[in-house]
């Protein structure tokens, strides 16, 4: 078996196709430093399965795919195949050329291919074992091997030793057992621990036990006496209720009667009611008028009352006016005389404040007129002022400006002067790099076109599995998913039939009748009400509490058929149970009133309506159901049996009772995991549910193996495509390359025309923008002087007139001042004077007005009165008429009053005697009330009882019956049934479980025990493993190293051309341990450490013991990657001519900068990086270049 070829594809610089060829004997690779000669032998390392990233000198694994250049964009995958010659069949596969490849995509997937078949990792791993070659044998050398062989660190250069010796299996099994032991002792320590705390729980188990076994037996016991209690006070609790019952019918039968004498006399009362409901109308009418009349009396005697008051009022109010005339006519000529000196007064000081008043407002205008103008005249003067500063401002740029346009004129003249000879001196050469950049760019669109298709196809592709992969494992955790739900569903039907099967959960009368009837075909037994009724989920709680006992009842044929099982029951004394005869049993319904509840809210309807069972079962279900009714909750459950008087039975949805009579039943209930109605309901939902998910998982499983299909052939079409991509890739590339090349001559050429004639037009342009500027700066210059000297005269003048304007200012402020005091002082003496008038004014009004206003109300109270003495007597005449009406009106009221007196006394006697009847009634109904009461009470109590015992025992009545004891006494059981509760009370709280968790903990502890005895036994095996490895791999290692001693020190004389060495162990006793020297003569010298040697002996010495290593273990083909660097010349020829014969039987790849290496090689390829960033080869054969020369 030899290397044949290796391919390099987008693997780390090799960005192109590389293929190298390998021939017998020796293949050297050279070039530069930096030109990717080393990933030659990391392409080999990565193709035969190297994982470790840092073993390939990166950082992650997508650093091994060609990351791109300025040039080159980076690749979507790398691609290495590696070809042997197997004409010696050394691999175990059937074929003359085996090829392995390795393909990596920046998504992280991988593909391994053996001859173009694709495989796993640990495939190749398989092909090459025991081989010599791989990744960690000798076929690829490197300088780090020979830095370990020197290292002065004695682990690294024993770890070297170690491989060559073949102890590293070993070893490995050795590092195993040591695990494992140490495992055995952390399992060893856990398990003592575990078996110390046992020890101390065992002792209080057994305590706990023993305390429960004493409660599991006083609670037999107490079952016992508490059923036969059960038992005796179900009779009693009989007997009482049926003595009830039958003094409730004789008491009802006199309610009735007393109702129909009471509703006779109600009739009676109800005439004399309407009769007293007239005359109530014809009095209330004529009490009404009488009212009426009254009021209007009334009304008029205050009326004449109030006239007779005011004409006594007016004639006072006139004496009044005539005196008040007379006194005001006497006194107002003083005060007019007042009046007139004070309006004289005023209108003198009136004219005064208006020519103050207009002096003041002159005088204002004027100075504010001043300040505007002095305002205006300082602004102008700042102004001018600063105008002055950025005229001289303005002067001193222009002159500066002018002086470096001047400079610049001169500057661009002789840049010009350049620029156009340079111009007319070259030749045009556009046409004819036009032309060719033309035709690149088409052929280059041509194969763009082709690749962007195929990048679409790949991309697609790849999309395309990378979904299918997403759904494959989507798909196959729906699988996963799924199975464990078909499982579990499964596992819970396989549960609910045997339960089904057994009759798990039936009471122990009711299977054996139930399995009696299976094996008796016709023997007339349908089975138990639960198994023949069907309930919708959200009533089965309601239904299960309110059957109660009942699910259980056998549903039969005829009374024979429950005859016989009777009779089968009673000789197998198997218990007694509860038949339903289809022949016998009828149903009960609600009548036609009672349904008319179903309507009221809350109310769901007749229990035996609201469930399915088929038609022959009817009777059996109305009799159980048809009055029971369901309500959502107990409000309504309250109101509904108030309004059917407690009548039939009602269950709400939470399974509280009420029952006929009042009673009540409810609180929590324990929950079961299935009950007996849910039970066929649970089955037939898992039935369908299971075959629901298993063909849903079927369906799967199919999708599943199409995917896998599907992916498989888009995985072989991704490969094709990815080839076709590569080859399309090189081509773009190569007619990138020729269309750069020649758009780079062609824009070199018109860039450089172009900057000449824009340089040109540029400076020509600046020669006018400067020429033009110089001639508006000479202007510019003129102007700035005269108009500063302009402005500085006018400063001058503006100067003198603002200090004389400063002067009259202040004269006008102080007469302003003045002038504003004397207006002040004139208006304060006019408000005086005004008041004063103002104040004579108001007291001459009061006199005049008074003098008109008693002379008017005089006028006016003389006509009020002549006006009330008629209206007076007016009012007088209605009165008299008025008191007559209202006699006539008492008379009529008075004889319609009586009348309706009889009629109250008549129903008075009718409800006096109706009273009488309703105490009597009431008297009837309390006792009925209770005799009900005390009937449910009873039946409650009884109930209780019995929801009790089923709770505790789940027995009923009949399920009782075969604990009874018939010499059973009430009085010693419930002196005994104290005294166990007492006994059990005082147990506190009892670990029932106790007994079963001693049970669980001693066979746990007798368990651990045994564990630990294997566990002690397998580290006695464990420690003598131990102990054989290292006894085989002391005795390997020697003799191993032995033979590599004698390889070394013949390998050595060759390398050296003489001298000795050797290879020692420090403590020969401890070879597995000890250290290992290496002891060298070269010729010449005298014996002495490896670390005493020269670097150049030292690295000799290394490669004498790697040879050796080689010999001890051959490899069909070595990689030598620079091991020689640090030899000499002299060293150089020896180590080639060693290696020239040692090329015999083994095929060689070197990697080398050395002349006497590269001499000795058959073939020589060189790599070089033309282009930054991608590493090309070149090769040439030695032996075919020789014979050519020698031709």
């Amino acid at each position: 078996m030899r290397l044949r070829k290796l391919e390099i594809y987008g693997f780390k610089s090799f960005a192109d196709h590389t293929e190298i060829t390998f021939e017998h004997g020796i293949t050297g690779i050279v070039g530069p430093n930096g030109c990717g000669k080393s990933n030659i032998a990391d392409a080999v390392r990565w193709v035969l399965g190297e994982q470790s990233v840092k073993s390939l000198r990166g950082g992650k694994m997508e650093d091994v795919i060609f990351g791109g250049t300025e040039k080159r964009r980076r690749l979507s995958y790398c691609e290495v195949i590696l070809t042997f010659d197997n004409e010696d069949r050394a691999l175990p596969l059937d074929y003359h050329e085996i090829a392995v490849s390795r393909r990596c995509y920046r998504s992280g997937e991988s593909e391994y291919c053996i001859n173009k078949t694709p495989c796993r990792l640990r495939d190749v791993l398989d092909l090459f074992r025991d081989t010599g070659i791989g990744k960690d044998g000798y076929s690829i050398i490197g300088q780090g091997r020979i830095d370990e062989i020197l290292s002065v660190r004695s682990e690294d250069r024993r770890q070297v030793f170690e491989e060559a010796a073949g102890i590293g299996k070993f070893k490995l099994r050795k590092l195993e057992a040591q695990r494992r032991m140490e495992k055995t002792a952390d399992n060893l320590i856990r398990v003592d621990d575990i078996l110390s705390e046992l020890e101390a729980r065992v002792e209080p188990l057994r305590a706990q036990s023993e305390t429960a076994r004493e409660y599991l037996q006083l609670r037999e016991e107490l079952k016992g006496l508490e059923l036969n209690v059960f038992l005796l006070r179900t009779e009693r609790y009989s007997e009482r209720i049926k003595g009830l019952s039958e003094s409730l019918e004789g008491m009802r039968g006199d309610q009735q009667r007393l109702e129909e004498a009471r509703a006779l006399l109600s009739g009676q009362r109800d005439e004399a009611q309407e009769r007293l409901g007239f005359l109530e109308a014809e009095a209330a009418s004529g009490r009404e008028s009488v009212q009426a009349l009254i009021a209007d009396v009334e009304a008029r005697e205050g009326a004449v009352a109030v006239l007779k008051e005011r004409n006594l009022a007016l004639a006072r109010d006139r004496q009044r006016y005539e005196e008040q005339l007379s006194a005001s006519r006497e006194g107002s000529s003083g005060v007019q005389r007042q009046l007139e000196d004070l309006s004289r007064r005023i209108e003198e000081a009136r004219e005064k404040e208006r020519e103050l008043s207009l002096l003041q407002q002159t005088a204002e205008a004027g100075l504010a007129e001043k300040e505007r103008a002095l305002a205006e005249k300082e602004q102008l003067s700042e102004s001018l002022k600063a105008e002055v500063i950025d005229a001289m401002n303005r002067l001193s740029d222009v002159r500066s400006e002018r002086a470096r346009l001047s400079a610049m004129e001169e500057q661009i003249n002789a840049r010009l002067a350049e620029l156009k000879e340079e111009r007319d001196s070259g030749a045009d050469l556009g046409q004819s790099y036009l032309q060719q950049v033309q035709e690149a760019r088409q052929q280059l669109s041509t194969e763009q076109a082709e690749k962007q298709r195929l990048e679409g196809l790949s991309a697609a592709a790849v999309q395309r599995v990378k979904e299918l992969g997403e759904r494959a494992e989507a798909l196959s955790q729906t699988i996963s998913d799924q199975s464990a739900q078909v499982q579990e569903t499964g596992s819970r039907l396989k549960m609910l039939e045997e339960m089904q099967r057994d009759y798990e959960g039936y009471q122990f009368s009711v299977k054996n009748v139930l399995m009696q009837a299976r094996r008796m075909p016709g023997s007339g037994v349908h089975g138990v009400v639960a198994t023949l009724i069907r309930v919708p989920r959200e009533l089965e709680r309601a239904v299960d509490v309110v059957l109660g006992p009942a699910l259980q009842n056998i549903v039969v044929e005829r009374e024979e058929d429950a005859k016989a099982m009777i009779e089968y029951l009673k000789k197998g004394r198997l218990g007694r149970a509860t038949f339903l005869p289809l022949s016998a049993v009828k149903g009960r319904t609600l009548n036609q009133a009672e349904r008319q509840l179903l309507t009221m809210p809350g109310c769901l309807g007749v229990a035996s309506e609201l469930i399915e069972f088929e038609p022959q079962y009817q009777g059996v279900v109305q009799s159980l159901l048809g009055r029971t009714l369901i309500a959502r909750d107990l409000d309504a459950g309250i109101a509904i049996m108030r309004a059917g008087r407690h009548a039939f039975r009602l269950v709400t949805l939470e399974g509280d009772v009420m029952n006929p009579g009042g009673a009540m039943t409810g609180g929590s209930l324990q929950s079961r995991m299935t009950s007996l109605l849910s039970r066929e309901r649970e089955v037939t939902e898992h039935r369908q549910r299971l075959a629901s998910l298993q063909e849903s998982l079927e369906k799967a499983i199919r999708e599943m193996e199409e995917l896998d299909e599907a992916r498989s052939r888009l995985k072989q079409e991704r490969a094709q495509l990815f080839d076709q991509l590569h080859q399309q890739d090189i081509a773009c590339t190569r007619e990138e390359a020729h269309l750069a090349a020649a758009q780079a001559e062609l824009e070199a050429h018109s860039g450089q025309a172009l900057r000449i004639e824009e340089a040109i037009e540029q400076l020509e342009s600046q020669l006018t923008d400067i020429g033009n500027a110089l001639n508006a700066l000479e202007g510019r210059e003129s102007g700035e002087d005269e108009q500063k000297s302009r402005r500085q005269e006018h400063i001058l003048d503006l100067s003198r007139e603002i200090s004389l304007m400063r002067e009259e200012l202040e004269e006008l402020r102080r007469r302003t001042g003045d002038s504003r005091v004397a207006l002040t002082a004139c208006t304060r003496d006019l408000q005086a004077l005004t008041g004063d008038r103002e104040r004579l004014s108001r007291q001459k009004n009061d006199a005049a007005k008074l003098a008109l206003d008693s002379e008017y109300a005089l006028a006016n109270c003389s006509g009020q009165l002549a006006q009330l003495e008629k209206q007076l007597k007016e009012e007088e005449s209605a009165l008299v008429r008025a008191r007559d009406g209202l006699n006539r009106s008492r008379g009529a009221f008075r004889a319609i009053d009586e009348q309706r007196i009889q009629v109250q006394e008549t129903l008075k006697k009718a409800g006096d005697d109706l009273e009488a009847m309703r105490s009597e009634q009431e008297a009837l109904s309390d006792r009925v009330h209770r005799s009900e009461l005390q009937k449910s009470n009873l039946e409650a109590e009884f109930r209780q009882l019995t929801d009790r015992i089923w709770e505790d025992y789940e027995l009923s009545y009949e399920g009782a019956l075969p604990f009874r004891d018939e010499g059973f006494k009430l009085t010693d059981s419930e002196k005994r049934v104290a005294q166990i509760k007492g006994r059990i009370k005082s147990m506190g709280s009892v670990n029932v479980g106790a007994v079963d968790e001693y049970r669980e903990t001693m066979e746990r502890f007798t368990s651990l025990n045994t564990q630990r005895d294997d566990l002690l036994k397998a580290r006695v095996d464990l420690e003598g493993i131990v102990e054989d490895l290292t006894r085989q791999m002391e005795r390997q290692f020697k003799a191993e190293f032995a033979k590599l001693n004698g390889y070394f020190q013949h390998t050595f004389v060759k390398l050296f051309g003489g001298g000795q060495a050797q290879l020692r162990l420090t403590d020969p006793k401890d070879a597995l341990e000890c250290g290992i020297e290496i002891v060298a003569q070269p010729p010449g010298k005298k014996l002495q450490m490896l670390s005493l040697l020269s670097g150049g002996e030292r690295a000799l010495t290394a490669i004498a013991i790697l040879f050796a290593m080689l010999t001890l273990k051959p490899t069909p083909f070595c990689f030598l990657d620079e091991i020689e660097a640090a030899l000499d010349d002299a060293n150089i020829e020896n180590f080639a001519e060693y290696l020239r014969d040692f090329s015999k039987k083994t095929q060689f790849v070197v990697v080398t900068h050395r002349k006497g290496t590269m001499e000795k090689c058959d073939g020589l390829y060189g790599v070089a990086m033309q282009e930054k960033g991608v590493s090309r080869l070149v090769s040439v054969r030695l032996s075919e270049a020789q014979q050519s020369v020698m031709e």
